[in-house]
């Protein structure tokens, strides 16, 4: 027996199944499209970092060109020391100057120093000259590192090997080798081949000096009379530059110089970076961690995804509680009715006689098959089957919505009619008898005849239900009508 249900076990499970799976993919969907603009965002962020230090560069160089081309010199009072081979001058505490020693200059915060070869701290030297003329740009320098937060340090290396640096912190760290070698390394003929231009280098650990972390430079040359006289250039901390600040975002941004290193495996968002005034060979690129994508996205889309499996249970659950319905009517159904015929069976009928309140007279016809018995020895059961449900289709199509038929069992038909005139419905059994009778030819050569008992009821019974007696004594009378029909020759109706 096949289960009636309203939606198939398939639909009830794939539907809300193929709900959440499309959900889900707009979600992912949405999570990498929110993503990919905080990438965007980033590379944004970082370019415009780099775009603001080259102003600084253009500034700084500037201003080293003209104090070329002026010739103007401003001498300021200094600190100077030799340190193992190294000469290093720094200015005068900014306190102790605004208390009195030199009045034309404020008090503040400056850091830097001027370190080169022991020569520089004899006063009578040309590289002391040569460093006492350029240090009045150094207190720019502190102001210019100061500017920006990715800023390690901001400085100026002359042809003659001395070193303007803000931070002290990075002057501080050069040695007598390391500033015998400083032109030597390769930054700086990279730079002097791209005058005009700021050149982008790194990521290294770095350019002078020492640094605990990774960092970029920007440098550009100093050209006076077609001379190159030095180098100007800002360090970068790279780590603390490319440390996102989107918190959907957990891999990591990096730079790479793409002409002397490959992208590593996991490199997504790859974008080279190009912007005017900058010769550069690198790109920016996001490395794509896939476990803290995944955790990010949980986190971040913890209350859609919630949201998914919530509202799939709840279309799984109705679908169930709607096909529960419709199985549990379609039992009773089954229940109330003949399967064979689809007429409503005993148990049927008197759910129906229940609830109905009979506020009209009625009849009620027990009919029966004559001599079925002799139709299925003849003819076999499958005939005989095919007389029931001819029988049944007659029944239902002779009575009107209003009315109902039902089968007992075997060859046994109930039909109840209700109306305003029992002899008006005394003719309507009689009419219907006939037809069938006279139709029966189309199921057995020689046709069958049918024997009824009606039981009808009269105006006093009409709405009351004590006066009316229950169902099985109404059948029983009708019943008894059908035995004396039988019992009178068949073929015939008795009411």
């Amino acid at each position: 027996m096949k289960v009636q249900r309203h939606f198939s076990l398939r639909f009830v499970l794939g539907f809300p199944l193929i709900f959440a799976i499309a959900v889900f993919v707009f979600t992912v969907k949405s999570h990498i499209n929110i993503v990919n603009r905080g990438i965007d965002n980033e590379y944004q962020r970082i370019e415009e970092a780099i775009q603001r230090t080259t102003k600084v560069i253009g500034a700084l160089d500037y201003s080293f060109t003209n104090q070329y081309k002026s010739g103007k010199v401003l001498y300021l009072d200094h600190q100077q020391r030799v340190v193992d081979g190294v000469c290093q001058i720094w200015p005068i505490d900014a306190l102790l100057l605004a208390k009195g020693k030199a009045l034309e200059i404020p008090s503040v915060d400056i850091d830097y120093m001027v370190v080169g070869s022991e020569e520089m701290c004899d006063t009578s030297s040309a590289l002391y000259k040569s460093a006492s003329e350029k240090i009045s740009f150094a207190p720019i320098l502190s102001f210019l590192f100061d500017i920006d937060e990715y800023h390690d340090s901001v400085y100026f290396i002359h042809k003659s090997g001395y070193v303007i640096s803000s931070p002290e912190s990075v002057a501080l760290s050069l040695t007598k080798s390391l500033l015998s070698t400083i032109k030597a390394r390769p930054y700086w003929q990279l730079t002097a081949n791209n005058p005009d231009k700021v050149t982008l280098s790194g990521p290294s650990l770095s350019m002078i000096g020492e640094a605990t972390g990774k960092q970029i430079s920007m440098t550009i040359p100093v050209f006076f009379q077609a001379e190159h006289q030095g180098m100007l250039a800002v360090s970068i901390d790279s780590e603390r530059l490319l440390n996102a600040k989107d918190d959907n975002l957990s891999g990591r941004f990096s730079i790479i110089n793409y002409t002397s290193k490959p992208f590593p495996p996991n490199a997504i968002r790859t974008h080279k970076i190009d912007i005017e005034g900058i010769v550069s060979n690198h790109a920016l690129y996001y490395e794509l961690n896939y476990t803290g994508e995944l955790k990010s996205f949980l986190y971040s889309e913890k209350n859609s995804l919630i949201m998914i499996l919530i509202i799939s249970l709840f279309l799984m659950t109705f679908l169930f509680y709607i096909n529960s319905n419709v199985e549990s009517d379609y039992f009773k159904e089954l229940a109330a009715k003949d399967p064979m015929t689809g007429l409503l069976n005993r148990r049927g009928l008197e759910a129906f006689w229940a609830t109905e309140k009979h506020s009209q007279q009625f009849v009620l016809v027990v009919f029966d098959i004559d001599d079925f018995k002799s139709v299925n020895d003849t003819y076999g059961h499958d005939k005989g089957d095919e007389v029931i449900r001819f029988m049944a289709k007659s029944l239902k199509n002779s009575v009107r919505n209003s009315d109902v038929a039902a089968r007992f069992g075997g060859e046994e038909f109930v039909v109840y009619l209700r109306g305003d005139n029992t002899e008006q419905m005394h003719k309507t059994l009689e009419r219907v008898k006939k037809q069938m009778c006279e139709d029966s030819t189309s199921v057995l050569p020689d046709g069958f005849t049918i024997s009824g008992g009606v039981y009808s009821s009269n105006k006093a019974e009409e709405g009351n239900l004590e006066t009316l007696g229950d169902f099985e004594e109404i059948f029983k009378v009708a019943d008894e009508k059908l035995y004396s029909a039988k019992n009178s020759g068949k073929n015939s109706i008795v009411f």
